[in-house]
């Protein structure tokens, strides 16, 4: 009797532990789908918030004042269709026809691995290719390409103060079915589809601290199609905006805004131009009247107008980003400590020359459009420091890190 009363004790504890562990699992569960987008798609864990569409082209001055000044998305529909060349990039016969020569760099694979090497081969190799492998081509036109002659820039860039900061223009070719990482660009981005469409999931600048991405211009290591809310919380934070762009389309996407682009499962061709910021618009006037004249499109190469001096002006001044104008002497000193290493009166020096009126104030525009003699001490310093920075970062790139370990 005894022992049937022990064994009836064990018995009952065993029950309870077990049922108190289930319960316990339950919450856990249960907290788990609890957080919005937990294991789901990027995006899942907000009302997706939609972009703003129009079916025109504003001239520069409002494109600059509606949206790249303010950084606001926003959505050109059927604008590519006006392209002269819009049906030649539709069509992989007239392309290997014509540029089966050039030389490109592809990517393997349709889910972007910014570790992995690209492979360079002939444009006429990757069009034999494209349709049967993974594949996915992304090379800049205007670097000793032929292409360049029959890619083209929009009307809200045809002004000197666009053209004379457009950095690059590339390519993004496949058959179908990419998929980008989480990312945010250095650059400002004007993209224009040609075949297949693309979904982006889009989070404002303003967050970006909850993004999980390092640098500007680089990648955050979160998985877009299961999202580890538990790993990346701060991302449940985030209210996430989308645009559905089709074969047609152009779409501006505001530097460093966080995206992830997901493309159709059909032939997928777009053209994108990256261009360097401004903090202002220095030659407004002049633009309305340079615009008065202009296209919708115009042939790239003959327009694009960017000198390397103006690049690096360009990466200076936007060392002021979030700075308010008029801008003092110990403001303009502070603002470039803040990223380079100089003396007080260095910076004092170059102060007093772009002030041309010596009232002790300088504005954005006065940065823009001083001689670059004047900016050449800060442009040096700045540049052999990006240098020292790239060496650091590829050094730091070389080593293991925790979770390749």
């Amino acid at each position: 009797m005894k022992f049937k009363v022990i064994l009836f004790l064990s018995l009952l504890l065993l029950f309870q532990s077990t049922s108190a562990q289930n319960e316990e699992e339950e919450d856990e569960d249960e907290d788990e789908e609890d957080i919005p987008g937990h294991m789901q798609p990027l995006g899942s864990s907000s009302e997706l918030i939609p972009v703003e569409v129009r079916d025109d082209l504003p001239d520069p001055v409002e494109f600059f004042d509606k949206y790249v000044k303010p950084s606001r998305p926003v959505l050109f529909r059927g604008a590519a269709k006006k392209i002269p060349s819009f049906n030649n990039f539709r069509n992989d016969t007239y392309l290997k026809e014509n540029y089966g020569d050039w030389k490109v760099q592809a990517e393997k694979g349709k889910k972007e691995n910014r570790k992995q090497p690209a492979i360079k081969m002939s444009f006429g190799k990757f069009l034999k290719k494209y349709q049967k492998k993974d594949m996915y081509l992304v090379s800049d036109l205007h670097k000793n390409s032929p292409m360049i002659a029959e890619a083209y820039i929009p009307r809200p860039l045809l002004c000197d103060d666009f053209l004379k900061r457009i950095d690059s223009c590339i390519m993004w070719f496949s058959s179908g079915g990419t998929k980008s990482v989480l990312h945010t660009d250095s650059f400002e981005n004007l993209n224009c589809l040609f075949d297949g469409s693309k979904e982006l999931i889009m989070g404002h600048k303003k967050h970006g601290s909850l993004f999980g991405v390092e640098n500007t211009g680089s990648f955050s290591k979160v998985d877009v199609d299961s999202v580890d809310m538990h790993k990346y919380p701060d991302l449940t934070r985030v209210p996430w905006h989308i645009a559905k762009m089709e074969a047609g389309d152009c779409f501006y996407i505001p530097i460093k805004w966080a995206h992830y682009v997901k493309s159709s499962s059909s032939r997928n061709l777009a053209v994108n131009l990256w261009w360097h910021e401004m903090l202002d618009f220095p030659n407004r006037e002049e633009c309305k009247e340079q615009n008065k004249k202009e296209k919708d499109f115009e042939p790239f190469a003959t327009r694009r107008k960017l000198e390397p001096e103006e690049n690096k002006r360009s990466r200076f001044i936007s060392g002021f980003d979030g700075e308010v104008q008029p801008i003092t002497p110990d403001r303009f000193y502070d603002g470039v400590f803040s990223y380079m290493t100089v003396k007080r009166n260095e910076t004092d020096n170059i102060f007093a020359q772009i002030d041309q009126d010596n009232d002790g104030l300088i504005w954005f525009k006065n940065l823009y459009n001083v001689n670059l003699e004047v900016l050449k001490p800060m442009l040096d310093v700045m540049e052999k420091q990006e240098k020292e920075d790239e060496a650091e970062e590829e050094e730091e790139e070389k080593k293991p890190r925790r979770d390749e370990l």
